[in-house]
């Protein structure tokens, strides 16, 4: 048990080094630099050489016990800071994800309505050119369309449309509602399946945390204006992380339902071994789940 919770503790110091401690001092040593230089002086090195300088030898001039104390302050201000951009992130995600809520409905539905006719134009051009009988031109509408969404926008934002498209692709094909469908699916499939999918979530989770410190350096921002730009560098790289990571996550589920849906039949006794899954045995599967609901 010693060594288990030994171990457990290193792990959690671990993780607590790099997404909390590490982050927060970068974003400490930046308003240290906005405190130093202010906007007025923004780029001046000198003045920055000078006043660390100064301030190093007041700390240094400090008996060892301030100096300790100091240093502790300095770690549990960084860790609040990072515990509440963690707690930021889950914002980003469901800005990122378009789950806006009713204040931002009249924005939402219409970015939902610019994307559809987007997506319907180009939807058209692809089945115009597949009459007749146009490949390329066939292939190039339909790239663009996938681009926007693998199915009809329902969100107003890309990386929501990613996850909705599933739930949409996967009812036209088997019948299934995945709402009701995915904490079952969950039981059925195998453990190297689970870790796929929690890895891939992770990736997304920290790319939503990793964008997320953008906003401490917009606040830094307004005493330094150069941290806008850092700001703005953070973020693109989070978001663009971001994408990658829930196209990745969206792909890995719909594969779930693809390889093990006849498994979750056959555990409800809804399909025979030698029974090949169709559309009508999906809905008598959401039926079950469903109960009536």
């Amino acid at each position: 048990m010693t060594s288990f919770f030994g171990e457990l503790g290193k792990r959690l110091a671990e993780k607590w080094i790099s997404l909390l401690l590490l982050p927060s001092l970068l974003l400490v040593a930046v308003a240290g630099v906005a405190a130093a230089l202010g906007q007025s002086s923004a780029l001046d090195a000198r003045l920055l050489a000078t006043t660390v300088d100064t301030w190093f030898r007041a700390v240094g001039a400090l008996p060892v016990a301030s100096q300790v104390l100091l240093l502790g302050v300095l770690l549990l201000a960084c860790s609040g800071i990072g515990l509440t951009v963690r707690a930021l992130s889950g914002l980003t995600q469901r800005l990122w994800l378009g789950a806006w809520g009713r204040p931002a409905r009249l924005v939402s539905d219409r970015l939902v309505e610019r994307r559809r006719r987007r997506w319907d134009s180009a939807d058209a051009a692809a089945w115009t050119a597949d009459q007749q009988g146009t490949v390329e031109q066939f292939h190039s509408s339909a790239a663009r369309r996938n681009a926007i969404s693998l199915s009809r926008p329902s969100r107003p934002t890309w990386m929501g449309d990613q996850l909705a498209a599933v739930e949409a692709r996967v009812h036209h094909q088997y019948g299934a509602d995945l709402e009701s469908w995915w904490p079952r699916l969950w039981l059925v499939v195998d453990d190297s399946t689970r870790s796929e999918l929690r890895a891939a979530r992770s990736v997304f989770d920290a790319a939503a945390l990793h964008a997320s410190w953008a906003v401490g350096y917009l606040v830094v921002a307004a005493f330094w204006w150069p941290s806008a730009l850092i700001a703005v560098g953070v973020w693109t790289t989070g978001r663009l992380r971001g994408r990658a990571a829930v196209q990745t996550y969206a792909t890995l589920i719909e594969s779930a339902v693809d390889v093990n849906k006849s498994a979750l039949a056959r555990r409800l006794d809804l399909l025979e071994d030698e029974e090949s899954f169709g559309s009508a045995v999906g809905h008598r599967v959401t039926d079950v789940f469903r109960k009536a609901t």
